[in-house]
């Protein structure tokens, strides 16, 4: 017994030591009186107490004099994430704002203030695009700078100030001038680990080209001209003369050894001009075939040579970043009317007898009724070819004739880009193709002769407006092994 009351005397001993021991931690550990400290959480997670959060903040502010100098700002921020609350605590260890600013510098960026620039997309499924700026102003100077690029800044004067001149015969009156994207902008802290834009001629630029590089030239060479450096660049003329504003018109004069630019642009924002104008279009002539039995079978005379005549047009024009969207013609005046081509074709077969369906001519009718406004020709757009003419100004349902006679060799719908389309084959190397027809009038297989009707004009696919695209290939089918052409060619 006495051994065992020792033993209990020993480890009570022991127990009240060890107590003893834990007092005294807890007691150095935690004051008598509580405090008032600042927590500091970086993403939720607590990593110490400060005195001041004034303090912490003007020590990051010294520390990081890189980063205002890189971005020209007075003042650096705590990094995002990381929150500073003010509460009472009796936890006795305190950090420095030295050892604070170490941890946070390790795990996060530091922030300075400016704006988020949020620009939303027209398009369902694309992503918004975030431009971070230090100057709201900086960002409104560099979207004029776009505007610009697609506008003449005279024409901007004068819309803005109301003081466009009259038009007499021709000409053009800017009706509205806007950026069609929702944007938002909104003053932020921005992360240093961010792209911030410190400067307006970068901002313009990615704004231009949906990204930074460095500028593409080309050196001229005997024979060039603008429209062929842009075709070789993969550029619209039009596109050439916004990255060389230099230039006015695609007719302007190169010098050998004179360096050009030749990026393609991308517009990270649509400019879009909406305008009254009056212009005079040509009218093509027509051809009109009579039969006639006192010629052989398969002779052709020409008795009257055709003539284009000119249309003065009124329209409404919608273009986007320099290219025309959506024509509507207003009205309709003949300035020199068009003189019909009458060709007599033989019905006579040797031997006696006639009767047999005279032979077409071998001219091209233009597939759309007049007026009509060509609203974008062959060449490339965006970096791609556009295979084709955009033919507008006829309106939603009319007509749409065949070039040429021939067999339809594809008449449906396309579920993708073409929308209701039809491919006529002419028997004679070219095919030609119809797209984005309101309906079609006409079955796979078969015959057409020129001029009939293949279908209504339309804006199905991915269409901007009622329009056709009309496109000629050679030796196959378009889209397949043909060799897409200028339709124009047709007409010359």
């Amino acid at each position: 017994m006495k051994v065992i009351k020792k033993g209990l005397l020993y480890l009570s001993a022991i127990a009240l030591a060890v107590i003893i021991m834990i007092t005294v931690n807890f007691a150095s550990k935690f004051q008598l009186k509580p405090q008032e400290v600042y927590k500091v959480y970086l993403d939720g997670k607590a990593i110490g107490n400060i005195d001041d959060k004034q303090e912490l903040e003007d020590y990051i502010n010294e520390e990081q004099k890189d980063l205002k100098d890189k971005y020209d700002v007075s003042k650096v921020y705590i990094p995002s994430g990381v929150d500073i609350q003010k509460c009472t605590t009796y936890e006795k260890d305190v950090l420095t704002a030295k050892q604070v600013h170490n941890i946070i510098k390790e795990e996060k960026p530091f922030t300075v203030k400016g704006y988020k620039v949020t620009i939303k997309p027209n398009t369902e499924g694309e992503d918004k695009i975030v431009i971070n700026v230090l100057d709201k102003e900086m960002f409104d100077n560099a979207i004029k700078s776009v505007v610009e690029a697609f506008v003449d800044g005279d024409d901007i004067t004068n819309f803005e100030n109301d003081t466009q001149p009259e038009i007499k015969d021709t000409g053009s009156i800017i009706e509205d001038i806007y950026i069609d994207q929702d944007i938002t902008i909104k003053e932020s802290y921005i992360s240093t680990d961010e792209q911030i834009f410190t400067d307006e001629k970068t901002l313009t630029k990615y704004l231009l080209f949906g990204e930074i590089k460095e500028d593409q030239y080309y050196t001229v060479q005997e024979g060039d001209t603008i429209e062929s450096i842009a075709y070789d660049h993969k550029l619209a003329t039009e596109e050439f003369l916004v990255v060389n504003p230099e230039f006015t018109s695609a007719n302007n004069l190169l010098s050998v050894g004179q360096q050009v630019k030749v990026g393609l642009i991308n517009p990270v924002v649509d400019v879009v001009v909406e305008s009254h104008n009056v212009i005079d279009q040509e009218s093509k002539y027509k051809t009109v075939t009579e039969e006639d039995n006192t010629l052989n079978y398969g002779v052709e005379k020409v008795v009257q040579e055709g003539q284009d005549g000119v249309d003065r047009l009124t329209t409404k024009m919608k273009v986007v970043n320099g290219e025309t969207t959506n024509v509507v013609i207003v009205s309709s005046e003949t300035i020199t009317p068009s003189v019909d081509k009458i060709v007599k074709v033989g019905t006579k077969i040797v031997g006696g007898g006639s009767g047999i369906p005279a032979i077409t001519s071998g001219d091209w009718v233009w597939p759309t009724i007049s007026p009509y406004y060509v609203s974008s020709y062959f060449g490339y757009r965006w970096g791609k070819v556009h295979e084709a003419i955009d033919i507008a100004g006829s309106g939603e349902g009319s007509p749409i004739f065949a070039a040429g006679a021939g067999t339809v060799v594809t008449a449906r719908w396309n579920g993708g880009s073409l929308g209701n389309y039809v491919v006529i084959n002419h028997n004679n190397g070219y095919y030609t193709i119809y797209a984005h027809m309101h309906s079609l009038t006409v079955t796979q297989g078969q015959t057409v002769q020129k001029g009939q009707q293949v279908g209504t004009m339309g804006h199905t696919g991915f269409a901007t407006g009622t329009h056709l695209h009309f496109g000629l290939y050679r030796n196959g089918m378009p889209y397949r092994d043909g060799i897409p052409t200028d339709p124009l060619i047709l007409y010359r």
